[in-house]
């Protein structure tokens, strides 16, 4: 997710666990360990386009990272700054605890994160939750400011009750999610549709307008589903959008078009327009400045340049001119209407 939570949820975890030896101090370690791993970007600068695509959510993000990084980190920490604070145990209960939950909140959104770099490439996402939440960071947020500013048993109190209702957040997530999957499912089935794989994520700061992504051997079906605005048994609108595989034939095996292939999970839909080919991941949701907008003028979060250079691949700008009008199309998406 994004950095302010994840340097939220590591500072009340550490404030959790090291409140009563460390005292506000376990906050800013929190904060500071929280952030740990998104610092993988620090290495862009050396690293070509693709590298990047690879690397970004790679081994920093990855379990033993959490696991063996955790301890070393534990160890150094306590030698140097926590001996006389705490035990040894509890500074490496609390390290892993801030680290694993790094991961587990970013295996939550459809980015995901290669828990098992460097052995394995492969994203592991869920989709209960968006890159960034407020309903999530807020509870979080104040929890943590409050210990700061109060600290004592009251700091411990607003921390533990801003874990709760955003953990309370998290199962609910997963139930929403679950049920709008279902229904997802079901009419696809109802439609006999031949499903090669499928995922449903959360829209832009919410769990209750949910979008789902079907590929199929014609191309990728894109639905919206309501749980507030939407009844079980409403029909789904499933737009179609053509993956137009034959637009990167001529650049097939090059490193640029086999990290966008890999990162999208085959979620994706390649475009050209006045000579120059785009590849978008058609699974992060897309802006649309009109409602019934055709899948050829939506504006995709993540789209890349692909060229006859195998390590390049620029990114495309993502946000539509008209962002207020996009936002008012996913709103009355959320309320249940068709588009």
């Amino acid at each position: 997710m994004d950095s302010l939570t994840q340097a939220t949820l590591g500072a009340a975890v550490g404030h959790a666990c090291w409140n009563r030896q460390l005292g506000r101090r376990a906050l800013l370690w929190g904060a500071v360990l929280g952030t740990l791993p998104d610092l993988d970007v620090v290495l862009y600068p050396v690293l070509d386009d693709v590298q990047r695509l690879y690397w970004h959510r790679g081994e920093s993000h990855s379990i033993g990272f959490a696991v063996l990084g955790g301890l070393l980190l534990a160890r150094l920490l306590w030698t140097h700054r926590w001996k006389t604070a705490l035990p040894f145990r509890r500074a490496v209960l609390g390290v892993w605890l801030i680290l694993l939950t790094h991961l587990l909140i970013d295996y939550f959104t459809i980015y995901g994160t290669q828990l098992l770099a460097p052995f394995s490439r492969y994203g592991f996402g869920l989709g209960n939750l968006f890159i960034i939440d407020p309903f999530y960071t807020v509870p979080l947020l104040g929890g943590v400011a409050a210990a700061a500013v109060l600290g004592g048993p009251a700091g411990r109190r607003a921390v533990t009750t801003g874990l709760v209702v955003s953990t309370l957040y998290i199962l609910f997530s997963l139930g929403s999610h679950a049920y709008a999957d279902r229904v997802f499912q079901s009419r696809l089935a109802h439609r006999n549709v031949t499903v090669l794989k499928s995922l449903t994520g959360a829209t832009p700061f919410n769990t209750l307008l949910w979008r789902h992504a079907a590929l199929t051997p014609e191309g990728v079906l894109i639905g919206y589903f309501s749980v507030i605005g939407n009844r079980p048994g409403d029909a789904v609108r499933f737009e179609r959008v053509p993956r137009n595989e034959h637009l990167l034939a001529p650049y097939r095996g090059q490193r640029n078009v086999a990290a966008v292939t890999w990162f999208s999970k085959g979620f994706w839909s390649a475009a050209e327009t006045n000579g120059v080919v785009t590849v978008s991941d058609l699974r992060f949701g897309e802006f649309r400045d009109t409602p019934g907008a055709p899948p050829e003028t939506w504006h995709h979060a993540f789209s890349w340049t692909i060229t006859g250079d195998p390590d390049a691949l620029p990114t495309q700008s993502g946000v539509p001119r008209d962002t207020r009008a996009a936002l008012a199309v996913l709103w009355n998406r959320l309320r249940g209407a068709a588009d």
